[in-house]
Order: structure tokens, then sequence, then C-alpha cells
């Protein structure tokens, strides 16, 4: 038996913090689906497991419901298992109580129930638990139990475990569960859904029993190995757990520690590198001291890539603009140039964490004034 296991893919999330692009990523999402059906249709694999999050809320457009739905049919006979999730959790307004969703074919299963449900033909059970809220301290796994009759047991559950996701307050009210707690069930393999990042990475943990597929297209910044599906096989010899690329596009964040302008060459050589940089998103995050000269280099990078990349954001509180002797030179020392330097450096440094960013913007703007009457 052979199964594709894929989650969360967000369908209808607005990216709004990306500007023009949202329109884009948008789109992505929704091909993220297609994407993933028509791998399951060449890997001739018995089914596919969504678990959860297909969209991103019950209030999705329209539009995107019709979308999703024809995607749906149009991947006959492949059969889609689909559990709500807590975005898209089941229940009296739910998305899959849309007309669109009740005249979907056969092939497609909503899991409507905790309950298990038995695929003869395969000799199969699976152990959907669907979410009926948006949050909820109780562990989806609660009521599994394996049951006699069928030779695979394959759990779909939709949560988090927060000693791998990072245990907070917010986490323990996501329908928690413990990595003990799974591995007691005694599944051949629990599908997760909810954490946006592959984990365990089954090249380096093929025997761990749940795993968490990771968004098929990155939702942010911070995910370090969103885009990607998994595919399971179960046979007589074991089970074989296969990660497979799915992203169109690709969030890099660059770190840096910025003292010279040779150091922001060097972020322009390793950016050169990037494959396929107009799917590109970029968060810059500089950290240092820095001379106005050397600041004036970074905002020109930035400049020059925003037509090479999808989209660039640098992100500098860490950076601080500390004038340097060949600024200051271009001035008369005693004029009211570097009187203005001095004070707002004065400022600055006796403003709290969150003010000295204006003060930042306040040295350069005033650099930017004073240099422009030499000019």
């Amino acid at each position: 038996m052979i199964f594709l296991h894929t989650a969360d893919l967000q369908i209808g999330m607005t990216a709004s913090s990306v500007g023009k692009l949202a329109k884009q990523l948008q789109e992505a999402r929704v091909e993220s689906l297609r994407t993933i059906l028509r791998l399951g249709l060449e890997k001739q694999v018995n089914f596919v497991v969504i678990a959860g999050d297909m969209f991103e809320t019950n209030q999705v457009s329209k539009k995107y419901i019709h979308r999703v739905a024809r995607v749906l049919e149009e991947a006959r006979p492949l059969r889609v298992f689909i559990l709500p999730g807590n975005h898209d959790y089941f229940g009296p307004n739910s998305v899959y109580q849309t007309e669109e969703f009740s005249k979907l074919s056969q092939h497609i299963t909503i899991f409507r129930e905790r309950k298990p449900s038995v695929v003869p033909d395969l000799d199969l059970t699976l152990y959907p638990s669907p979410c009926f809220e948006t949050r909820s301290n109780e562990s989806p796994a609660k009521w599994v139990s394996k049951q006699p009759g069928t030779k695979y047991h394959v759990a779909i559950l939709h949560g988090s475990i927060p000693s791998v996701i990072g245990r907070t307050s917010e986490e323990d009210e996501y329908f928690p569960m413990s990595a003990d707690e799974l591995k007691n069930l005694g599944m051949d393999y629990i599908a997760l859904g909810h954490w946006h990042s592959l984990y365990p990475d089954p090249t380096t943990t093929p025997d761990s029993p749940f795993y968490y597929s990771g968004t098929p297209e990155p939702t942010g910044f911070g995910e370090r190995m969103s885009g990607h599906a998994i595919l399971v096989e179960l046979s007589e010899k074991g089970r074989q757990v296969t990660a497979f690329p799915t992203a169109q596009h690709g969030y890099v964040d660059v770190d840096i520690e910025v003292k010279t302008v040779q150091d922001i060459e060097a972020v322009r050589t390793k950016l050169a590198g990037l494959r396929k940089p107009e799917m590109i998103l970029l968060r810059l995050q500089p950290k240092g001291v820095v001379s106005i000269a050397v600041r004036e280099a970074l905002d020109t990078l930035v400049a020059d890539f925003q037509s090479r990349v999808a989209y660039i954001r640098c992100e500098d509180k860490g950076l601080m603009l500390e004038p340097d002797e060949t600024d200051l030179n271009q001035f008369t020392r005693s004029g009211i140039a570097a009187t203005s330097f001095s004070l707002l450096k004065k400022e600055r440094d006796q403003a709290s964490p969150s003010d000295r960013p204006k003060y930042e913007r306040a040295i350069a703007l005033a650099y930017k004034a004073f240099k422009g009457t030499l000019d």
C-alpha cells in the first residue's frame, strides 16, 4: 500500500505582509493541491491524506471553495481523505458543509466523526480525529484505540506536540499530544498536521511513529523545512517514508554581522548564487555598528535585488548607525552638520530600545540632507 501525506495547505491565506506579491502566493497555494494530486497519480498511490487545514479559514471566499472542489474532481479516480483542522474545523458553518463539497464524487472523503474508518480493499483502518473547534487542550489521540480486523492501521491527527514545537501556553491549547502517547498507539503510520515544517526528517529518523508533513507551500519566514509532501509505502517488508519537494516559492533568511562595505559585497555575492531568484522571498537581518557609507551600501544592495527576487525585506533593528571619521570629515567640525550628528547620537544613546530606531533614521536622513548641500 502506498499513499501521500500532506497538510496545512492554508488555501485562502491573505499573505498581506508581502504586498503586491500576495495574489501570486495565494494562487500558489491552490496550485500546491494540484501538484500533490498529480504526484499521487504519477506515483500510482492508493490514496492521499490531507491532515487538516486545507483551508486557511471557514470564511474563505466562494472562489477558493469552488476552485478547490474542481481540482479535487479533476483528480478522479484518486481517493482523497480530508481531515478538518483547527483552521477549517468541522461545524455548522464549516467550509465542508457548503454545496460545492456536498456534490463531490465518492472518491473524496471528508472525516466528520472521530471513529475508525475501514477501507476493505486496502485491508486498512484509518483513525481520523477531525477538529470541531479552533482551540482545545484535549489530545486528538485520546480516543484512538487500535481495532482488530485489518492489516494496516493509520491515524490522521491535527494538533501540536509541545515538546517538538516548543512548549508555550498557546501550543497547549492547540490539541496537544505527546510523542510517547503517539508511539503507544501502535499505528503503522501517524499523519500529523498543524506544524508547518517537515518533522522529523525521514532521512535521519526513518522509524518515527509520526510525521508532520509540513505545509507543501511555505507560508512565511522561519519555516526551516516547509515545502514537502510525504510518500509512505507499507508492505510486509516494512515501511518506507520519503519526503518530496513541492514548493514553488522559497523563503530565505540571511542573518549577517555587518562592519564594512566588504561585508555587504560578500552578501551580494551570496545572493547572486540563488537558484530561481524570481521565486525567492528574501529577509535580510543585519546586525552591527556601521558607518553611514556601509548603511548606504546596504540600501543599494536591497534596491538592486528588488528587481531580481520576488520579494525582499530588510529588518534592521539590530543595526546601529555610527558616522565614522570618513563620514564626518566631509563637514566642518564646528558646523551645523557635526553638531546635529552629535546631538542625535546623544539622544539615541539615552533613548529606550524601542525609540532608538527613530533616531537611527534621523541620523541617516540628516546625513543625506547635509551631504546634499555638498554635492
